[in-house]
């Protein structure tokens, strides 16, 4: 009986987020991007990423053109000091943390490759990239998805603070649900090579509708499907 039960909510789960993909991709055209999107370098990607955590876009983007401007090639940042390193990043802030990742992240990988290259990631399943990538300290899963997805065409949907409290507010998570564990309950029940779409899809609309205080739910897309207007006073 618990075992029909938990089939039923999964099956549940996976035609809510079918809808969902629909009914997002409708507006934000997530789908058609992807046919077009432009492939980062997964070096580059891993990197710009590490630097994006809890920072802005817009400083992220400060930190890595700082940090190539400077040192243009992957050796240079490797051989330079991990001071030097920070002071560039600076703009993307959390320094200490960051800087020693890099770094730390580059020196394993010529060690283990003798090239500073991840393209070889793209010849191996997801499961092993992401084994490889969350094995180093500020490499975590959501940063792992986001450069298998978009630097080497996994199928696989990031759970960033957008992601999860979309994913809350629509019941395919529980509150209790932390991003991680999102990672792996989400992975399943996204439509088979929709999960970058899906990914983008929600961004737009945790960044345009669905904010985290006074979400503008009559304009939302999702509104159909979630109970989250129906709760909130």
């Amino acid at each position: 009986m618990c075992c029909d039960m938990a089939k039923r909510a999964d099956d549940g789960r996976r035609a809510l987020v079918r809808r969902m993909v629909f009914l997002l991709d409708k507006q934000f055209g997530g789908a058609d991007w992807d046919r077009t999107r432009k492939r980062p370098d997964p070096l580059d990607d891993l990197v710009r990423t590490i630097l994006s955590q809890n920072t802005t876009d817009e400083n992220r983007d400060r930190g890595f053109e700082a940090l190539r401007d400077a040192l243009p090639d992957w050796e240079l940042v490797l051989d330079a000091r991990l001071d030097r390193i920070k002071r560039l990043i600076r703009p993307a802030g959390l320094v200490n943390a960051k800087g020693p990742a890099i770094k730390n992240f580059l020196r394993w990988l010529k060690q283990e490759r003798t090239v500073l290259d991840l393209n070889y990631l793209k010849d191996l399943s997801a499961d092993e990239g992401i084994e490889i990538l969350t094995q180093h300290r500020g490499v975590g899963l959501k940063t792992a998805y986001i450069v298998l997805s978009f630097a080497c065409d996994h199928d696989l949907c990031a759970v960033d603070t957008h992601v999860h409290r979309i994913l809350r507010r629509t019941g395919v998570i529980d509150d209790r649900c932390t991003r991680d564990r999102a990672h792996n309950e989400l992975r399943p029940l996204i439509p088979k090579g929709k999960a970058r779409s899906f990914h983008a899809d929600m961004i737009d609309l945790g960044k345009q509708i669905c904010f985290a205080r006074s979400p503008n739910c009559d304009a939302c897309p999702l509104f159909e499907v979630c109970p989250y207007p129906v709760e909130t006073p």
